[in-house]
């Protein structure tokens, strides 16, 4: 199933074709928010406007993304893939009938998201090779290292939650992890960083990250100043890092718009103080009962109510992410 156009000529040693993507993530600390499903519709949405585009299930101990595209049987997955029963990961796409192209997990064995970390490394490879205008990542509702690192491969990350305070807790303590991982990572085999790895700045982070005492609250603010006065070569990097890691909150079963905003800013404010870091809204969904419905007969809302509510508000969800990479890449 590759591309033939995907091989294109070396020059100079490096391959002078690579395939023009953007990737999105929708992540978030908690089942049952509407991680899926934002994730199938937007697929769903983009492949009509025209742009190739690939949805990955990254939930690899419980991925049901193929239930939702009408796939009920999924003769490839991406652990055929990590096994080496599937030589590409392209050999694992397949098409939908509501347009986007589908890598997919499924129901595997006892313990199957927990991959080893080569075996993760060999994943976002191969991810970020595939060839697609957007590959919409649809990761598991938890806050484990894997599911971190799968939202930190994109482009453009999005935190889905909803008005529960239980939920927005966790939307938080998600964007927390996600940088806290960022930061530990800096220096990692995937990091493009790699090369320019300042052991000062190494331990100043784990000594930050993982304290011998938790009985101050963390400022990343208070960690910049230290990397300022003990490893100042580091300091721009680090404070780059952490200024263009910019998540954004996408508050899912909105009564009222109201309620989205203050959520909103309610997180903002305690991001901005206690991780030095800007939430954006991208945009709120409301409860409806037709995304109900749809959910429980395994069909897209937006395939089923073709100007229904995921149709009426992806247009501007889609737009504000397109005038996001408009502005140059970032470092989520």
């Amino acid at each position: 199933m590759r591309d033939p156009s995907t091989s294109g000529d070396k020059q100079e040693g490096v391959e002078a074709f690579r395939p023009r993507n953007r990737i999105i993530a929708v992540g978030g600390a908690k089942g049952g928010i509407g991680k899926t499903l934002l994730a199938a519709n937007l697929g769903i949405f983009l492949s009509s406007q025209g742009r190739r585009t690939i949805l990955v299930d990254l939930d690899l101990g419980a991925g049901n993304l193929h239930l939702l595209l009408g796939i009920w049987n999924l003769k490839r997955k991406i652990q055929d893939f990590l096994d080496k029963e599937i030589p590409d990961i392209e050999d694992v796409m397949i098409p939908s009938k509501y347009g986007p192209y589908l890598v997919g997990a499924g129901t595997a064995a006892f313990g199957s998201s927990n991959i080893h970390f080569a075996r993760k490394i060999k994943l976002l490879k191969a991810i970020k090779r595939l060839n697609a205008d957007y590959i919409i990542l649809d990761l598991g509702g938890d806050t484990s290292y894997n599911v971190i690192d799968y939202y930190l491969l994109s482009d453009y990350g999005i935190v889905v939650t909803t008005c529960d305070p239980a939920s927005y807790l966790d939307a938080y303590g998600f964007i927390k992890m996600a940088l806290f991982r960022k930061l530990s990572r800096l220096f990692g085999t995937e990091s493009e960083f790699r090369k320019q790895k300042d052991l000062d700045l190494v331990q100043l982070i784990n000594d930050f990250v993982t304290p011998k005492s938790r009985d101050r609250a963390q400022y990343v603010s208070d960690l910049l100043n230290t990397i300022r006065q003990d490893a100042p070569r580091s300091f721009a990097l680090a404070e780059r890092v952490v200024a263009e890691f910019k998540p954004n909150l996408m508050v899912n079963m909105v009564g009222k718009d109201s309620e989205a905003v203050e959520l909103v800013e309610r997180i903002r404010k305690v991001t901005k103080k206690m991780l030095s870091v800007h939430v954006d809204l991208l945009g709120s969904i409301p409860y409806h009962v037709n995304i109900k419905s749809s959910a429980k007969e395994l069909v897209p809302e937006i395939a089923k109510y073709p100007h229904g509510v995921f149709a009426a508000h992806l247009p501007g969800v889609v737009h504000k992410m397109e005038q996001s990479f408009a502005s140059g890449p970032s470092l989520l």
